[in-house]
């Protein structure tokens, strides 16, 4: 069975909008070694995000984003709420979607999550670590 994985938002723009290696992350997701967990919250996150002035997508460009994580992701429920994070929130979904989808690793660029090191035993990890693991 693949190992399961949580990319917070910023890994998953970098991986759809640019080359690089939060795309390579992104490709171990297509070729089957890792199922990559998302939520309704996770996936809201990351359309608000596109949606940014500065990425400069319209919602017809921000659609086939989100049709494709849909496929090749695993989309769950979650039911846990965590409240860890103070400063940004919003960073508390993907910690929730880790410890419900049993993720083995959280991949991120984030500072309020990598400063956590892990939680509950799941290691936060950048890009450049998770392609080495």
């Amino acid at each position: 069975m693949a190992r399961r994985v949580v990319f917070d938002t910023n890994v998953l723009v970098s991986a759809y909008l640019w080359k690089g290696m939060a795309r390579r992350a992104l490709e171990k997701v297509r070729e089957g070694e890792w199922v990559l967990l998302s939520s309704k919250d996770t996936v809201d996150e990351l359309i608000r995000v596109l949606a940014y002035d500065k990425f400069g997508l319209r919602p017809n460009e921000i659609q086939p984003i989100i049709q494709d994580l849909t496929k090749i992701g695993h989309f769950l429920e979650v039911k846990t709420t965590v409240e860890i994070i103070k400063n940004d929130p919003t960073d508390n979904v993907f910690l929730a979607l880790a410890i419900d989808g049993q993720a083995e690793i959280i991949v991120s660029g984030d500072h309020h999550l990598l400063d956590l090191g892990s939680f509950k035993g799941i290691p936060i990890v950048r890009v450049r670590k998770f392609l080495s693991s």
